[in-house]
């Protein structure tokens, strides 16, 4: 069966746009236009600073480019209702000058360019970014909300508290939080749904989840018991929907399967390390952007370990054998052949040389006798 990395990334990002539209038609039942006009705004400016940035850098616009709606939608959802339209048009342009042309293009991506976005807002907006109304608000396409805004699960286990939500409310998303993330039941039908059809990477979700799943059973935040910490943990924020959505993305993940997993667990150790010991809110962002950063790197880990075992470990086990059985024979001196992986320029080593080398320094001793 074809491994998603190896498919077309056009038609995975287009699966993925469609199957996380429905967490999009949710909200805006439930949290009213508003997710739908936000939703819709920050599509289309991710698409315009798209066309604009390829006619500045002379390049062919590809209509057909679904990571850059992606994109969009993905930075959508991980907003309140109430971000106002001008974050909504900075999210974009970051998202897509910064995360897609200043590193030169699609093929190209070194970080997640929705984390990139939703990041900065997160440092420089928190208030408009970190606060959203209480479960059952509703708002218009273009109405401002005035009330009272509260804060979200995971300040709840930031603050050491357990959360006063029942789980059953945050499973089924009955909680006050961004446009798309709070839909947990929802997101895991997604999750398993790409995983089947080869949109997503079934062991970099897994690993992650059970690395991050792992930490908090053994070291909850809370007074609670290790089952109930792994809920809390990975319902809250933006881990599950990340993981998800955001972490398996086609242009940045490792090619082999062990490497996958590898980078599996580096995201999900980081994420539980700077939920544990750092001060701000959104840990799985900035743990996306170190990890998704080295992805390749895991690919190269990979093969030096396999370069290593295949080279050293079995010929020294192989070796040992023979030598057990009776069929070599250990001398004083063994020639030691230099790997072809490693032979750059090194050169022979062989009577000529020698030759040379003792004709040198019989000439320097005659000099120094003269």
């Amino acid at each position: 069966m074809m491994n998603f990395t190896a498919r077309e990334p056009d038609k995975v990002y287009l699966e993925r746009f469609v199957i996380m539209a429905m967490l999009l038609v949710l909200s805006t039942c439930m949290q009213g236009l508003r997710a739908l006009t936000v939703g819709a705004a920050s599509v289309l400016l991710c698409m315009a600073a798209d066309v604009i940035c390829c006619f500045i850098r002379k390049m062919r616009y590809d209509p057909k480019d679904m990571a850059v709606p992606f994109w969009g939608l993905a930075a959508a959802l991980m907003m309140p209702i109430t971000v106002p339209f001008g974050l909504v048009a900075l999210s974009s342009a970051i998202c897509v000058v910064v995360g897609k042309h200043l590193f030169g293009a699609s093929d190209n991506i070194v970080f997640c360019p929705p984390a990139i976005s939703v990041s900065f807002l997160l440092i420089c907006y928190p208030s408009e970014l970190l606060y959203s109304p209480k479960y059952g608000e509703r708002l218009g396409a273009f109405e401002e909300y005035g009330e009272t805004l509260t804060r979200s699960v995971e300040y709840s286990l930031k603050l050491g508290n357990i959360p006063s939500n029942s789980i059953w409310d945050i499973l089924m998303g009955l909680v006050s939080g961004n446009i798309g993330t709070i839909y947990i039941l929802v997101i895991l039908i997604c999750g398993i749904c790409m995983i089947i059809h080869r949109s997503n990477s079934g062991c970099a979700v897994i690993s992650c989840l059970l690395t991050a799943g792992m930490l908090a059973f053994f070291f909850p935040r809370i007074r609670v018991s290790g089952i109930e910490s792994v809920f809390y943990e990975l319902s809250s924020g933006y881990l599950l929907f990340g993981v998800v959505f955001l972490a398996a993305e086609p242009y940045r993940m490792p090619e082999k399967a062990i490497g996958r997993a590898i980078y599996g667990v580096v995201l999900g150790y980081i994420t539980m390390m700077f939920r544990s010991f750092g001060q701000t809110e959104g840990s799985f962002l900035f743990a996306l952007l170190i990890t998704g950063a080295l992805g390749s790197s895991f690919d190269r880990v990979v093969e030096n370990i396999s370069y290593w075992k295949k080279t050293y470990v079995n010929s020294f086990e192989k070796s040992k054998t023979q030598v057990q059985r009776g069929d070599i024979k250990l001398t004083d001196t063994q020639e030691i052949v230099l790997p072809e992986k490693y032979r750059y320029n090194t050169p022979p080593i062989d009577g000529e040389i020698k030759k040379k080398r003792k004709r040198r320094k019989e000439d320097n001793n005659a000099g120094n006798q003269k």
